[in-house]
Parts: structure tokens; C-alpha cells; sequence
């Protein structure tokens, strides 16, 4: 099975949540579309430095973690809604360096509900928000 990838939209939790107060218009609320990989090998979504930035996304720590290269320092931003076709996550984003794939892990799928099937390399859709 190859890569998958799939259209998300990565969307300002702060901002949204104050959208759905009415506090802040919609277009107002600070979001991107990206082309990401679905890695089952990763926890948390993943975008790289400049799109945190983009999105006005604020570190909330950084921690040792566990990763293909061996334990590094990560660095921990939050909150992002993350949307996939007709469902939603809520999610810490790992940062990964500028001109890197973002990511979908685990975390966010099993939110949505989303499983990936290793034969057809899509992702299917099951109950949502499985937490």
C-alpha cells in the first residue's frame, strides 16, 4: 500500500469557538487547506511551522517523544479543529519542520470515525467520534 492522502481543512480552535458564540464572523476565523498525509504511526496532527503560524497557533509545551528517529524534543501547539469531508476533530498539532507534509495521525481519525482500509489505501468511514 502506498501513501494516502486527503484534502483537510486545519481551522484556529479559539477562532472557531468564538465563531460559534458569535463573536467572530466566519471568515473571520484563521484556516487552511492542505494535502495531508494519513500516518496510523503518529498520535497527534502534525503541520509544519509556517502553517502553525499561519493559523495563529500557540505553543502549549514541548515534550520528549518517541519517533522514527529516535527520542526527540517536540514542540506541542493547540487547539485546531481539523475537518475531513462531513466530520471534525479537535486536536493538539505537533510542529514539524517548514516544507513538511502535515499529517493526520491517529488521534483525529478515531474522532472522526475514520479507518484506513489497506487494500483500496482510502480512508472509510465508521460511527463518528469514537473517543
Amino acid at each position: 500500500m502506498g501513501h494516502i492522502y486527503v484534502k483537510a481543512r486545519f481551522v484556529n480552535g479559539l477562532d472557531y469557538a468564538r465563531f460559534l458564540r458569535g463573536e467572530l464572523k466566519l471568515e473571520d476565523v484563521r484556516r487552511i487547506d492542505v494535502n495531508a498525509l494519513v500516518d496510523t504511526g503518529a498520535t497527534f496532527p502534525a503541520l509544519p511551522e509556517d502553517v502553525i503560524k499561519e493559523l495563529g497557533l500557540f505553543k502549549l509545551s514541548e515534550h520528549e517523544a518517541e519517533t522514527a528517529d529516535g527520542t526527540v524534543k517536540i514542540e506541542l501547539y493547540g487547539y485546531a479543529v481539523i475537518f475531513i469531508e462531513d466530520r471534525l476533530a479537535l486536536s493538539p498539532i505537533i510542529k514539524r519542520p517548514k516544507g513538511t507534509s502535515p499529517l493526520i495521525g491517529v488521534v483525529a481519525l478515531e474522532q472522526m470515525g475514520f479507518r484506513v482500509d489497506p487494500v483500496t489505501g482510502r480512508l472509510i468511514k465508521g460511527l463518528p467520534l469514537m473517543l
